[in-house]
């Protein structure tokens, strides 16, 4: 039996390195997998949900750099953060088009 927790990712901020796009050749626009403001409730006992990249809602670039913190979150794990929240920033490592996430618990009461 699962512990019933959920993680949130909320999508802050989608970049584009307008000088690394133009040196490599490549579009100058955001990332179209997401959209800032955009978010995924993950729950710990969804295996469909969680275990295979969200039904492919997610690139795997992205999904590299956020599981863990998923993970840590889902387990019962925590991170200390200036504000005494527990959250987590991350980035995906696309290096020309950047998403930056916020990782964190989440509870159905919860308000954004």
């Amino acid at each position: 039996m699962g512990h019933g927790r959920k993680c949130r990712i909320t999508v802050l901020k989608c970049m584009v390195n307008e000088e690394l796009a133009s040196l490599y050749g490549r579009d100058h626009c955001p990332c179209a997998r997401f959209h800032e403001g955009q978010q995924f409730i993950l729950d710990q006992n969804s295996m469909s949900g969680y275990w295979h990249l969200m039904g492919g809602t997610f690139c795997a670039e992205a999904w590299a750099s956020l599981s863990t913190y998923i993970d840590t979150i889902l387990q019962g794990g925590t991170f200390e953060t200036p504000d005494g929240k527990n959250y987590k920033i991350v980035s995906c490592p696309e290096g020309i088009h950047p998403v930056i996430f916020k990782v964190e618990r989440y509870q159905e009461s919860q308000t954004q």
